[in-house]
């Protein structure tokens, strides 16, 4: 099997798994995870540190720590993407045009820009895209 074969059936596998029911499940509870710590967050200080907790514990929330910067971020499956455009810098965006820019070189890192629809839930809680509670990101810097 030349190696063009074995790409085209690990993309055909990819694709697969993308689309099982499994997958599914995980982006549904992901969905409705993020919609509970939404409501936390808008509760207040002591709900917002709840909800950072319960994020963290969520096994379908993404976990990411670069340099200074600590990020959970609920709904991964609802196509956000997590790049480092250079070094000590990271952006988290939807694909829709909205998207967070966070110096994570800066002792503690912060929030450089915020770019299209974002809105800030509470000091450390973003919400990308419409206030739907299914872009969550949380930060601990």
């Amino acid at each position: 099997m030349s190696w063009k074969e074995q790409l085209d059936k690990a993309i055909e596998t990819v694709k697969e798994a993308a689309e099982s029911d499994k997958a599914r499940d995980i982006a549904a509870r992901a969905k409705a995870s993020a919609s509970s710590l939404m409501a936390k967050v808008k509760e207040g200080a002591v709900g917002a540190a709840e909800a950072f907790l319960e994020a963290n514990r969520d096994p379908s929330s993404l976990e990411l720590h670069y340099l200074n910067a600590h990020l959970v971020v609920l709904s991964p499956s609802g196509g956000l993407a997590v790049t480092r455009p250079d070094a000590g810098s990271l952006v988290i965006a939807d694909g829709h045009g909205n998207g967070l820019v966070i110096n994570a070189a800066a002792d503690p890192a912060f929030v450089v820009e915020q770019i299209g629809t974002v809105a800030q839930v509470s000091g450390n809680t973003f919400d990308l895209g419409p206030e739907d509670g299914e872009n969550l990101v949380l930060t601990k810097f």
